[in-house]
């Protein structure tokens, strides 16, 4: 007599489709971490540089700044990037499929 196992029962479809699209996720999300580093990056940069004197220094060239350096960083990231991103895909795209 042979004894068989009902199928298995889950909560969330895991076709090749979902997989795709978990993957797509996985990997803006990382882009984004890597630009949010190189965000980070930048304005610190830019902190270390000392102030001339020759242009004053306002409240909106600041927001400007910020925004612009915002830009650069998102750029970076998804275009080439550094890397960060792409170590980080890897790291973690070995997690999206169960192991069963």
């Amino acid at each position: 007599m042979k004894i068989s196992m009902p199928p298995a029962i889950t909560l969330k479809d895991n076709t090749p489709a979902t997989d795709t699209v978990k993957e797509a996720k996985l990997r803006k999300s990382c882009k984004d971490f890597e630009a949010i580093i190189l965000k980070q990056l930048l304005t610190t940069m830019r902190k270390s540089v000392p102030k001339s004197g020759l242009f004053n220094d306002s409240f909106a060239d600041g927001i400007y700044q910020s925004m612009a350096d915002d830009e650069l960083a998102k750029n970076m990231a998804h275009k080439k990037g550094v890397g960060f991103g792409d170590a980080l895909y890897k790291k973690l795209s070995g997690q999206i499929k169960d192991p069963f």
